[in-house]
């Protein structure tokens, strides 16, 4: 049997998931599933109105639709409890997929009680870095829980030719700056000193983008969807990561930056070596200090021709493309629960999909 999938995404305001909504609809559309339907419960939350109406909808929406896999994504604020998910359940036979991307620390950073609730009653959670961060949903009660790295969305990013011009900025930065409290994040301080050196280093040579800086450099908030044309400003774009010590975990600014088209610069997790195939150690540059990390950027910048910059960006950007596509992650999760989507089959949908039908 097909599977019938029921969506809940992570959305508020005019923001939506297009990736996940346009794959769905694209392996409904070829046949590769039965059914989906979306049900944009934060985002009903969000917008006003009483929670409870609003997960009564959600039950609702399970037993009219009769699904045989929830994906529930980050539903920090939603109100969801453990009743409602057992309502969602009575006299309904599904798989309930848990994604959380987002990174947790138990005192700095606790997990939210929605996730609680989702990672203890779900059959599959997927998070974005091994030990800790499964280890916070295995207290929570969480009976699988397993590694999924932070991929992209290929729809609000289509892939663009990396052109042969010259760039504005050596190095470009896009990272937020939170003040460090008693509560700092993992790595919160070294991503303040590797701003401050980075600042000194380049001056006008380098673009920092994101909300809390100042400095000759800054530039201010940057939306969303204008990262990649300010990734592509530059030669080098550039991170550091919190949660530097959690095996695989990095930011979706990674992948956005490979498939923009820079060689990216950030923070060596353990496990990388895991994650990413050495081939696409070109388009890269990592090291495990703010200081190794400048210098590694510099060493680059001095040592290679423009020329070759542009090759190591094309490796990462087909490295991207053909490996961390949000749309491809999601066959794989259905099929963990079941699906028997045939991956090949998946990407030829994905190449012929038609325009988004919108629905909440």
């Amino acid at each position: 049997m097909k599977a019938r999938v029921l969506y809940v995404p992570n959305e508020s305001g005019e923001w939506r998931q297009r990736g996940l909504r346009r794959a769905l609809q694209d392996l409904e559309d070829a046949g590769l599933i039965e059914a989906h339907r979306v049900f944009s419960l934060l985002w009903r939350v969000r917008n006003g109105g009483d929670s409870s109406a609003h997960r009564r909808g959600l039950v609702t929406a399970v037993r009219e639709f009769r699904p045989t896999v929830v994906l529930v994504q980050h539903m920090d604020g939603s109100g969801i409890t453990r009743r409602d998910v057992a309502d969602m359940r009575f006299g309904n036979e599904f798989n309930l997929i848990y994604h959380e991307g987002d990174a947790h620390h138990p005192i700095q950073k606790p997990l939210p009680p929605e996730a609680r609730v989702l990672g203890a009653t779900s059959d599959i959670t997927y998070v974005s870095g091994r030990g800790l961060l499964m280890r916070n949903f295995i207290r929570a009660g969480a009976k699988d829980v397993r590694y999924a790295q932070w991929c992209f969305d290929t729809d609000r990013f289509p892939r663009e030719a990396i052109n042969d011009s010259d760039r504005e900025f050596d190095v470009v930065i896009v990272a937020n700056h939170h003040r460090p409290g008693l509560r700092a994040m993992p790595g919160l301080r070294a991503r303040k000193r590797f701003v401050d050196a980075a600042q000194e280093r380049w001056g006008d040579r380098l673009a920092l983008y994101g909300a809390g800086w100042a400095g000759s450099s800054a530039r201010g908030p940057l939306a969303f969807d204008d990262q990649v044309r300010a990734v592509r400003s530059a030669w080098v774009s550039a991170n550091w990561d919190h949660f530097p010590r959690v095996w695989g975990y990095h930011s979706d600014r990674l992948p956005i930056s490979l498939a923009a088209g820079t060689v990216h610069a950030t923070t060596l997790h353990p496990g990388f070596e895991e994650v990413f195939p050495r081939a696409v150690a070109a388009a890269m540059i990592l090291a495990e200090r703010p200081k190794g990390l400048l210098a590694s950027i510099d060493r680059l910048l001095e040592t290679t021709t423009p020329q070759e910059r542009l090759t190591r960006m094309r490796i990462g950007q087909d490295h991207a493309y053909s490996s961390m596509a949000q749309n491809d992650q999601l066959v794989g999760w259905l099929n963990d629960s079941g699906a028997q989507i045939d991956a090949m089959a998946a990407k030829s949908a994905w190449a012929r999909g038609g325009p988004l039908r919108d629905d909440l």
